[in-house]
C-alpha cells in the first residue's frame, strides 16, 4: 500500500515537472526567435546605413545628380548633421555634408548632390526630402521673379518628390485657415512682412523661414529662433530650406566653411609653388590669406578677388590656380 501510495503521489509531481520544463523550453524558443528577430532586424538596419553612405559618396562624381534611396518597407532615419540613425543601428558617421530633416520615415528617400563652387569647388552638399514633406515658398512683388526663378531652377532638376509650391503673400493671408488645415512642413518667406503679419502666422505655422536674399548670398532666421543664419552660394540657400532648424543648418554649413580653409591653404601653397614674376600668383596668395569665414560681406570679397585674379590667369601666359 505505501509503494502504490508513494507511486500515486509520484505521478502528479512527474506531471507538473513536464509542464513547467515544456513552459521553459517554450520561453526559451520564444526568448531565441525574438533576438535573432531583433539581430536580423539590427542587421538590416546597418546595412541600409552602410548603403545610404555609400550612395552619397558615389553622388559626389556628379555636379548635379539626384537620386532616390528606396527600400521593401517603410524606415525610420535620424539625420543630425554628419550623423545617421536608420531604426535602431548604431550612429553611423557620413563622411558627407548633408541638409535634411532630422527625422524621415519613408520607403523612398530623396537625395540630390550639388557642387558648392566659391569660386573653386569645395565639395559637393547633399539635400534629402521625402514626399511627406510639403513647402510654400511666399513671395511679394518684389521678389516674384526671383522665386520663380528658384522654382524653374530647383523643378528643372528634381522630380516632384521635393514637394514645394509658390504662393504669393497677398493669397497667404487671405487663405490662412484653410492652409492650417493642411499639412505645410514649413512656410519659406522671401517676401516683407511686418511684425504684426508675422505673429499672425507664427500662430498659424510652427515653421517658418525668412530668407533675405542679395545676389546668390543673404541672411536666414528659422523662427520661433531669434539667431541669424547666412548662406554665401546658391546651393547652400537650397540646404538651409530642407534643413531641420538653425542649429542643423549650421552644422553642415560650417562643415563646408571647414572645408573651404583647408582647400584655401592647400591653393595658397599652390600659387607660392606656381610663383613667377609675369603672373600674379602673389596676389592670389595675398587673397586667399585674408579669408574670413565669419564675415559675409569678406567672403563676397574674397570670392570676387580670387575670380578675377583667377581670370587674369587663364586669360594670360599663366596657369590657372583653379
Amino acid at each position: 500500500m505505501i509503494l502504490n501510495k508513494k507511486g500515486d503521489i509520484s505521478q502528479p509531481f512527474t506531471y507538473l515537472f513536464g509542464i513547467i520544463a515544456g513552459a521553459l523550453i517554450l520561453i526559451f524558443l520564444i526568448y531565441f526567435a525574438k533576438g535573432h528577430v531583433n539581430i536580423q532586424s539590427l542587421k538590416s538596419s546597418q546595412e541600409s546605413a552602410f548603403y545610404f553612405d555609400e550612395t552619397l559618396t558615389l553622388l559626389t562624381a556628379g555636379e548635379d545628380v539626384y537620386k532616390e534611396i528606396s527600400t521593401p518597407i517603410k524606415r525610420n532615419y535620424e539625420i543630425s548633421c554628419n550623423n545617421l540613425v536608420v531604426e535602431k543601428s548604431k550612429p553611423a558617421k557620413l563622411n558627407s555634408i548633408v541638409f535634411s530633416p532630422n527625422k524621415l520615415t519613408s520607403q523612398k528617400i530623396a537625395v540630390y548632390s550639388k557642387s558648392v563652387l566659391f569660386p573653386f569647388k569645395i565639395s559637393n552638399i547633399f539635400i534629402i526630402s521625402e514626399p511627406s514633406k510639403r513647402y510654400l515658398f511666399v513671395f511679394d512683388d518684389t521678389t516674384k521673379e526671383l522665386v520663380e526663378s528658384f522654382k524653374s531652377d530647383i523643378r528643372i532638376k528634381l522630380p516632384s518628390i521635393f514637394n514645394f509650391q509658390l504662393i504669393s503673400k497677398q493669397n497667404l493671408l487671405s487663405s490662412l485657415n484653410e492652409l492650417t488645415s493642411q499639412k505645410i512642413t514649413r512656410l519659406v518667406i522671401f517676401a516683407h512682412f511686418n511684425n504684426q503679419e508675422l505673429a499672425k502666422l507664427s500662430q498659424k505655422f510652427k515653421d517658418i523661414l525668412i530668407v533675405n536674399y542679395n545676389e546668390g548670398t543673404g541672411t536666414l532666421k528659422y523662427l520661433p529662433s531669434s539667431e541669424d543664419s547666412t548662406f554665401f552660394s546658391l546651393p547652400l540657400l537650397y540646404g538651409a530650406i530642407f534643413s531641420e532648424d538653425h542649429k542643423s543648418y549650421e552644422c553642415s554649413r560650417d562643415l563646408l566653411l571647414n572645408k573651404l580653409k583647408l582647400l584655401s591653404k592647400l591653393y595658397n601653397q599652390k600659387a607660392s609653388l606656381l610663383s613667377n614674376p609675369s603672373c600674379p600668383y602673389q596676389q592670389a596668395s595675398a587673397i586667399l590669406n585674408t579669408l574670413d569665414t565669419t564675415n559675409l560681406e569678406s567672403l563676397k570679397s574674397f570670392y570676387n578677388s580670387l575670380e578675377q585674379v583667377n581670370t587674369i590667369l587663364a586669360g594670360g601666359n599663366c596657369a590657372p590656380l583653379y
